[in-house]
């Protein structure tokens, strides 16, 4: 007997989806990050049962701040229109 794990899906149609009505209703940056934050929070955090939320305006050991950190992975944030860097 074969004692399998089923792990949650992740609905990425679902996740991407939310990024993108976040970003077209969004105004600021801080817009962006709250909203955003809210999608991966939501629609993948949550959902696979980490209750660790990210870390936001962290800075890095490196002395670098970054606007959001999940873990190992950093998210930069910017204005809907503003270039990128």
């Amino acid at each position: 007997m074969s004692s399998r794990v089923m792990a949650p899906q992740v609905d990425i149609d679902s996740v991407v989806t939310c990024f993108k009505n976040s970003v077209r209703r969004a105004r600021t940056e801080e817009d962006v990050r709250v909203w955003v934050s809210r999608c991966i929070e939501e629609g993948i955090l949550k959902l696979l049962g980490i209750k660790d939320v990210g870390k936001y305006e962290y800075t890095l050991v490196s002395g670098a701040r970054v606007d959001a950190l999940y873990g190992h992975i950093i998210i930069e944030y910017k204005a809907p229109g503003e270039p990128w860097q």
